[in-house]
């Protein structure tokens, strides 16, 4: 069997190492995976090894939506929401999680037409709209959404929604 594809979307700018605390739980969870981390890592950062070269691509968002995409079947896409950094805060004018909003609104859409894409959502309770995110993700698909409230608990919902045949 092929190792399960997590792609690791939420907040970058502004939101904290959040992605290295994600790959780990994951390994908690499950020996073998692969991982898509959009960030664009320093050479000192402890992800950096692990790094595949984006040689296939010119640009982040072809890679992003590739990889999003095959995760959605092959594994699972993981968004986690945390709050803004106190310590590290989103500096360059533009609103926190502006593009993760955006990318939560696509998968939104994606979902009602096709039930079997694998898509998780954690939040931090204090993320700005959580609820009003998690009302619109059960509206829109007429069941329940769970927003999970830990990282630990998004991580094991994705891992198991991993192991889900896809039809």
């Amino acid at each position: 069997m092929e190792e399960p594809l997590f792609f690791i979307g939420g907040p970058i700018k502004g939101g904290g190492d959040w992605q290295s605390a994600c790959c780990v739980e994951i390994s908690r969870n499950i020996a073998d995976f692969c991982a898509a981390v959009p960030c664009r890592y320093s050479l000192n950062h402890r992800l950096y090894p692990y790094k595949v070269g984006e040689r296939f691509f010119d640009r982040q968002l072809p890679w992003e939506r590739y990889y999003l995409n095959q995760a959605a079947h092959k594994g699972c896409v993981i968004f986690w929401l945390p709050t803004e950094s106190v310590e590290y805060p989103r500096n360059d004018g533009f609103p926190y999680a502006m593009d993760t909003r955006g990318e939560l609104g696509e998968w939104r859409g994606r979902l009602m037409y096709d039930k079997e894409l694998k898509v998780v959502i954690g939040a931090e309770k204090d993320f700005p709209g959580r609820d009003v995110m998690s009302r619109n993700f059960s509206e829109a698909l007429g069941a329940p959404f769970p927003v999970y409230d830990t990282l630990e608990e998004t991580v094991a919902e994705a891992v198991t929604l991993s192991r889900r045949p896809t039809i």
